[in-house]
């Protein structure tokens, strides 16, 4: 009998890495399975535990006949890093419990069972050999959701008017078309960077812009998983719902070189909390009070 079975997507980073930590760093015997081989898997053994992460239509009734039949005494686990606040139904069984990342207090749970926060976990994009830190403000958004749009046409109206003075980078598109090296370098050179929420509350950039030190202004996040009662992110400078007070804050950083002190908190934050491998024993703990060892 092994420890874990996961069910995981071959082409995300993020999750690869974490439940690879479960054999490297813990030493729980593992089995990982993705779309790339689920149609040819056939378990070999038992598991106590099963972590449920693939969840594209045509690989649900695979893994439901593998969750049902072979594991229906393992404890379940569902993994969900989506942009649905709802806790997801992904198997025809109740899961024993759920890992969800965009856990808020107006989440829904249709299963009526445990459910635990969690954030992304980034490795850090930091380089400051490569790059001076040159632009005063920088905002790059992929329109995935239109509450994004009255934002971006505020801070292009900053950016033309009362703060045209300052050095910008403004790049939003319908798709995301940049590529790696070019916003690694934009994060880099970045004093102040912009965020506002798109499909989810927590993402990507908000981490990434924190691990190589940019002051980091955004409205106040909804997540559980950065509240103050599990791993807080305190460190970035709020604004407004309605952004009515951005100007002010970015002229507030900007003035005495005071981006640079908020920035530093931001990276010591990241480090503290939210890089991979502090994101790992806070994911790993949640999941151990249910897991079957």
């Amino acid at each position: 009998m092994k420890d874990f079975l996961f069910f995981n997507y071959s082409w995300v980073r993020n999750s690869t890495i974490l439940f690879d930590k479960f054999q490297s760093i813990k030493g729980h015997s593992i089995d990982v399975v993705d779309e790339t081989n689920i149609r040819d898997f056939r378990p070999s053994c038992k598991y106590k535990n099963v972590v449920l992460y693939l969840h594209e239509g045509w690989t649900i009734p695979i893994t439901n006949n593998i969750i049902n039949d072979h594991c229906k005494d393992s404890v379940l686990i569902q993994h969900d890093t989506t942009d649905f606040e709802d806790v997801q139904v992904w198997s025809s069984r109740k899961p024993d419990m759920v890992m969800q990342r965009e856990l808020t207090n107006q989440t829904k749970n249709v299963w009526n069972c445990p459910v635990e926060p969690f954030h992304f976990g980034i490795e850090s994009i930091y380089d400051n050999e490569k790059y001076e830190r040159d632009i005063d403000v920088s905002l790059m958004a992929t329109m995935t959701n239109p509450r994004r749009a009255p934002f971006v046409r505020h801070v292009v109206e900053l950016a033309k008017g009362p703060l045209s003075h300052l050095k910008w980078h403004l790049e939003v598109s319908p798709i995301n078309t940049r590529t790696p090296e070019k916003y690694r370098e934009v994060c880099n050179r970045s004093k102040i960077g912009l965020h506002y929420f798109g499909n989810s509350y927590d993402s990507i950039r908000i981490w990434e812009l924190a691990s190589c030190k940019a002051a980091i202004i955004m409205p106040k996040m909804r997540n559980l998983s950065v509240s103050k009662s599990e791993v807080p992110f305190e460190k970035y400078m709020h604004i407004n719902d309605d952004f009515s007070d951005l100007e002010e804050k970015i002229t507030f950083l900007l003035e005495e070189g005071r981006y640079v002190k908020q920035a530093e908190e931001c990276f010591e934050d990241y480090q503290n909390n939210h890089c991979p491998e502090k994101y790992f024993e806070s994911y790993y703990a949640k999941i151990m009070k249910h897991a079957r060892v």
